[in-house]
Order: C-alpha cells, then structure tokens, then sequence
C-alpha cells in the first residue's frame, strides 16, 4: 500500500506539478477547469477509501482512530471539490 500511494505521490510530482507550475504554459482552457477539479476530487476520495479502509486493519486502536478519521476528512473533502467542479461546470456553459 505505502507504494501505491507513493507511486501516486510520485506520479503527481513529477508529471502535473511541473506542468501547473510553468508559467510559460498556456492556461488551462476553460472546458477542463472543471474536469480537473473532477479528478482532484477523485484523488482525494480514493485517498480517503484507503484510509478509511485501513483502519480496519491497523493493530492500535488509537491508530485505527486516526486513519479512520483521516478517511472522514477526506472523503468529506472529495465532496467540497465535487460541489466546486459542479460550479465551475455550470459557470463555462
């Protein structure tokens, strides 16, 4: 599990941070801006499954506590992106 997540991490680092970071890139086109915020929110909600999952199979209570709280947030957080990627869809019609 630690490198799955770590290949993800990698995978983010390497390849799109670059790319949001280079000013001498074009914007991002209207179109995707809410698709990106689509598949931020995809990120962070199946970050938030393998949290919450875990829990479940950690040996310290207070750990399990931990992850599955974590798993909560931020799964609740997915949703606040879910909510902004609909706004941002319905402003570019």
């Amino acid at each position: 599990m630690v490198d799955a997540v770590g290949e993800a991490e990698r995978q983010v680092r390497e390849n799109a941070l670059p790319k949001a970071r280079d000013s001498a890139r074009e914007r991002v086109p209207e179109k995707e801006e809410a698709a990106l915020l689509g598949a931020l929110a995809g990120l962070v909600e199946s970050i938030g499954e393998l949290a919450g999952a875990v829990g479940g199979r950690v040996t310290n209570r207070g750990t399990a506590r931990t992850y599955t709280g974590a798993g909560r947030r931020l799964r609740s957080e997915a949703g606040n992106l879910r909510g902004d990627e609909d706004e941002t869809a319905a402003r570019s019609r």
